[in-house]
């Protein structure tokens, strides 16, 4: 007999960005288109699980923390929107200028990611955050320009994301992180929705584009 995989499949990189808020069960409002995203790395979860021992047994029940994924977001631009409704940070009096203010709100962050399987069947990987906040300011450094290693500035910030009560699983369960998995015919009409503002939530349905 031959092990019988399922079809191979790969997803790459990151995009069309959307920062907004969550106000209820599956409504959002607020969405901030954002440009310029590099990367969201080390997105690592860090609620620990308590084991508590009893008679001859090491784990006769467990407990697990609430969930927190703590990483970092990079950008090669911040846009005005996206300063002010994701880094909290403040205009000056003549509109120019930006700085930091050390209030961050929360907000719902999601990405897409493209994919295709070896067969060439389209795929697409959104993810979704429903409660993110950065935790400082964003950080950049800068380098003298040279001809043999030119460099683009990034803003790299600390993040952290959490559940929401307003963004739950069929069973109740609050996720600092949810993953939507989309192949085929529902990957542009999915894009097409996003590209459109259009937040994935929980009770969203792939509606087929009327041509």
């Amino acid at each position: 007999m031959v092990f019988q995989y399922k079809d191979r499949e790969m997803f790459h990189g990151n995009q069309r960005l959307l920062i907004a808020k969550l106000t209820g069960k599956n409504e959002t409002t607020d969405v901030v288109f954002g440009t310029g995203l590099v990367s969201v790395s080390s997105m690592e979860d860090e609620a620990e699980v308590t084991n508590f021992p009893a008679d001859d047994v090491p784990d006769h029940a467990s407990v697990s923390g609430a969930s927190l994924v703590k990483g970092t977001m990079t950008f090669m631009q911040l846009d005005p929107d996206v300063r002010v409704n994701f880094f909290g940070q403040d205009t000056t009096t003549n509109g120019k200028g930006y700085a930091s203010t050390g209030v961050y709100p929360q907000r719902l962050v999601q990405f897409v990611s493209i994919g295709t399987t070896k067969t060439g069947k389209k795929k697409l990987l959104v993810t979704v955050y429903p409660n993110m906040s950065v935790t400082g300011k964003p950080s950049k450094s800068t380098e003298t320009d040279s001809s043999d290693t030119p460099t683009a500035i990034n803003w790299e910030a600390s993040v952290q994301a959490s559940g929401s009560d307003f963004y739950l699983t069929a069973k109740g369960h609050r996720s600092a992180e949810f993953e939507y998995p989309f192949e085929g015919d529902e990957v542009d009409t999915v894009l097409e929705y996003i590209d459109g503002g259009g937040i994935i939530t929980p009770n969203y349905t792939v509606t087929p584009v009327t041509p």
